[in-house]
């Protein structure tokens, strides 16, 4: 479990990473968004799949793998009913997965799943003053379950463990959830609080 300090690191480095998501989002949808990072865990994968809703819970989600100074996979996941309304504003149109406008809508997720992963990774790289060598974004409609093995295939995160950062998004009205999900490989924990000089013991 992380103590506090360690939660008020992640918390501001998802902060931060919000911060440049809503900026960038703004600018794509033409209209003011806001993010907030109400809290940030070190979680079990059994409890993450509870908070996202379930394994068998449809989502977007996005994906990308960076190495250097540490190695892991992030991971941004949102309801699909969700991501239809943030898809919607951009498309300014209503719109439902697997209707007639399936392929325009898996076009504007990537382009919403770019910016909200890439400015993530960012936020990491740069809060950090970490050297890293980020992946290409990429972009998956699936269950939450199938999504998170993908996730864990890619990572080898030891102990089942993740770093998890809610996030509540406000655009047009509409309130919107995303979780993000930080899949350290073996030390990547420790390097960071190294960095920071967090006792890591604490």
């Amino acid at each position: 479990m992380l103590n506090s300090d360690q939660k008020d690191i992640f918390r501001e480095i998802g902060n931060i990473g919000a911060g440049h998501a809503a900026t960038a989002l703004s600018t794509l949808l033409g209209k003011p968004i806001e993010i907030e990072v109400p809290s940030a865990e070190l979680e079990s994968f059994t409890t993450i799949i509870d908070r996202v809703g379930g394994a068998e819970a449809y989502t977007a989600g996005a994906l990308l793998r960076f190495s250097g100074d540490i190695r892991a996979t992030l991971l941004f996941l949102m309801p699909l009913h969700d991501a239809e309304k943030l898809i919607g504003q951009l498309m300014k149109s209503e719109f439902q997965f697997f209707s007639d406008s399936h392929e325009m809508g898996v076009s504007a997720w990537e382009e919403i799943g770019n910016i909200l992963i890439g400015a993530y990774a960012r936020s990491i790289s740069d809060w950090l003053d970490l050297s890293l060598q980020v992946s290409v974004p990429a972009s998956a409609f699936d269950m939450v379950g199938a999504l998170l093995e993908v996730a864990l295939l890619e990572s080898s995160t030891p102990g089942n463990m993740a770093l998890y950062i809610d996030t509540h998004l406000s655009s047009a009205g509409n309130e919107l959830t995303g979780h993000l999900l930080l899949l350290p490989e073996a030390n990547a924990f420790q390097t960071v609080f190294q960095r920071l000089g967090v006792d890591i013991d604490g």
